[in-house]
């Protein structure tokens, strides 16, 4: 049983981790974030959290290529303050348990599923977690009670295949560096560019690990939404019509490479409403008719042509 040792406390010596001195257990839950103007942010990561970044610098120096995903994708690469508490990575699915076997060299060790992560109990798949391969570690030294004790390092590591997303981190001209605002020691941690996240998200949506998932598919939509409000300032109060595509939702269409992604971003658009099961199941269908269109032509504008 691990012992709840005082807040202020030596970080174990993990595999890569330099840091010394000590840890307050709120004296750095995100990035600092400088308004320098609206929707225009400075990212200056304290000292701590290139600590952070230490698992992906480890899968790497046993040559397995990962992706930053997640909650940390979306503040370091692209400065959306979120709650950095579980770390997600994309590895080759092929690589997965040899990822999670370099990870418990470390300080990380198998840890079940977070209950909240789990179906709801009305689902076909109740309890079931949305994310069917993926492997959760836990930090062996930071209680479950108390997952912030050693933050920013994370308590909890979530291993995802890659193909989940459609993925490959072999191409690289999909992904961006986060350096800066870190030093070189991380140039070879990769992040989806903001095309590539949104594409990554909705090709999960398009073909779910399980489906269907509440909790699973909340969370993505979630996400969409937290990077598409990153770019564009919509009115407090009412939507434009539907018909009014605002010139940052264009140029977000414009930007984005698959199919899949410009068709459920344009009805988000267009529609000012969610994309259901239906709609993408309608989708599919056409999209194997002989006689079909793709969405932004049938609504009068290509992305090319913006």
């Amino acid at each position: 049983m691990l012992s709840h040792e005082p807040l202020n406390r030596q970080v174990p010596p993990c595999p890569d981790f330099a840091m010394t001195g000590t840890v307050d257990q709120r004296s750095a839950v995100l990035p600092v974030l400088e308004i320098s103007s609206i929707g225009e942010f400075e990212l200056r990561p304290p000292r701590g959290h290139h600590e952070r970044l230490a698992t992906l610098r480890q899968l790497i120096s046993h040559d397995i290529p990962c992706i930053l995903w997640g909650a940390d994708a979306l503040t370091y690469a692209h400065k959306i303050p979120s709650s950095l508490n579980e770390q997600r990575i994309l590895v080759p699915d092929e690589l997965l348990d040899q990822a999670s076997a370099v990870l418990q060299e470390g300080c990380y060790i198998p840890a079940s599923w977070d209950p909240q992560c789990l179906d709801l109990d009305y689902s076909p798949n109740a309890g079931k977690p949305f994310y069917l391969r993926g492997i959760r570690l836990k930090h062996r030294d930071i209680p479950e009670d108390e997952p912030y004790l050693l933050e920013p390092l994370p308590a909890h590591i979530l291993l995802l295949p890659q193909s989940y997303f459609g993925l490959d981190v072999q191409s690289k001209e999909r992904f961006q560096s986060i350096v800066p605002p870190f030093d070189v020691s991380n140039v070879n941690i990769l992040a989806p560019k903001y095309h590539t996240f949104l594409e990554g998200l909705i090709e999960c949506l398009f073909n779910p690990p399980i489906t269907p998932h509440a909790i699973g598919e909340v969370s993505i939509i979630t996400d969409i939404g937290n990077l598409i409000e990153s770019r564009v300032e919509y009115p407090d109060d009412d939507l434009p019509r539907p018909a009014e595509i605002l010139p940052e939702e264009k140029q977000i269409l414009e930007e984005l490479q698959t199919e899949e992604a410009r068709w459920y971003l344009g009805m988000w658009f267009h529609e000012r409403r969610g994309v259901g099961h239906k709609d993408i199941k309608d989708y599919k269908r056409r999209k194997t008719s002989a006689m079909y269109v793709p969405y932004l032509y049938l609504v009068g504008f290509s992305p090319n042509t913006f």
